[in-house]
């Protein structure tokens, strides 16, 4: 953003490298739709410095926007599954293959299509908002994630634990790894979609929709894919499903604002140029009014003829032949 290549190492350093390790410890002590919505920090501390740290304008659609959005992740944060339950290999691989979970990914499946569509086929403005959408949809399926997570905790306690260690290795298996790389591509696709999204729009806007949708795609997948849901009171789910509209709501603010505050800069831009249209007609206006002279040159002085200057040296002509 700011086009200052010295802080391209630290940004990478605590992308890549400290946000992953906080995301992995923090996956081993709570569900994935508790975990989720703890992104909404990320907004909060991006409309607290980054109109010091980029100058970016802090408008009432943003923060409204990200108001929204941080009411929806708390609501979301107190309503979620607080229970945590280990599971072996072959559960979570029950739970991936659940109808439920195939749905899912079916219709998660149709929504990237049509962001891709969107991508390709739309404006600016309805591009950019797809990539960074889609973007945070895959970092909010982190539920390989959890899985490997969850994997590493019973190997690193089996034997001390009977409760929390495991039977059999699970990483000498193949599913590990796949749920691995997996995750790894989705976090690395993420990270340029929101990377390429920066160049093109503020970050007061692009965090705030790439965390929103991080946040919904995090809660949905895990309540279906990991069914974190089972056992909810109703009212606690209605609750949770009451927070995700919140958070969209928040989202529909922030881009009807953007995209007026865009309208309103090209406006501005076209209005600025019909005025230097206008004046550039004028200049030309005048100058096809000024005379030329014998040589097809316009008169420097603007001078039409007969002018005072003209009558002055038709005089002294006269007055020297009169002399003579």
């Amino acid at each position: 953003l700011t086009k200052e290549m010295r802080y391209y190492p630290l940004g990478l350093f605590f992308t890549a490298v400290v946000d992953p390790v906080f995301d992995l410890s923090a996956y081993s002590f709570a569900a994935q739709s508790i975990i989720a919505p703890c992104a909404g920090m990320v907004v909060v501390w991006n409309v607290l410095l980054a109109p010091y740290t980029l100058q970016e304008k802090l408008t009432a659609s943003r923060l409204i926007g990200a108001v929204l959005v941080c009411i929806g992740t708390v609501i979301m944060g107190l309503c979620g599954n607080h229970d945590e339950v280990d599971r072996t290999v072959a559960e979570y691989i029950a739970l991936f293959s659940r109808p439920a979970a195939i749905i899912y990914y079916a219709l998660f499946t149709l929504y990237c299509s049509a962001m891709t569509y969107v991508i390709l086929r739309k404006g600016r403005f309805a591009s950019s908002f797809a990539q960074v959408a889609l973007g945070g949809s895959f970092a909010g399926n982190m539920f390989t994630t959890k899985a490997v997570v969850e994997m590493l905790k019973c190997v690193a306690f089996n034997g001390d634990d009977a409760t929390s260690g495991c039977t059999h290795n699970p990483f000498l298996t193949i599913f590990p790894y796949l749920f691995i790389a997996i995750s790894l591509t989705l976090a690395c696709v993420s990270l340029y979609m929101l990377a390429v999204g920066l160049r093109t729009f503020e970050a007061l806007y692009m965090i705030t929709v790439f965390e929103g949708f991080m946040i919904i795609s995090g809660a949905i997948s895990g309540n279906i894919v990991l069914n974190e849901k089972a056992g909810q009171p109703t009212e606690i789910l209605w609750a949770y499903f009451a927070s995700i509209c919140i958070i969209l709501v928040g989202l529909g603010v922030l881009c009807r604002g953007e995209h007026r505050n865009r309208q309103h800069a090209h406006d501005s831009m076209l209005d600025a140029v019909e005025m230097d249209d206008a004046g550039k007609e004028q200049f030309s206006a005048l100058s096809s009014t000024t005379p030329s002279g014998p040589d097809g040159r316009r008169d420097s002085g603007g001078e039409p003829p007969g002018s005072a200057a003209s009558s002055a040296s038709g005089e002294s002509n006269g007055h020297a032949q009169h002399i003579a």
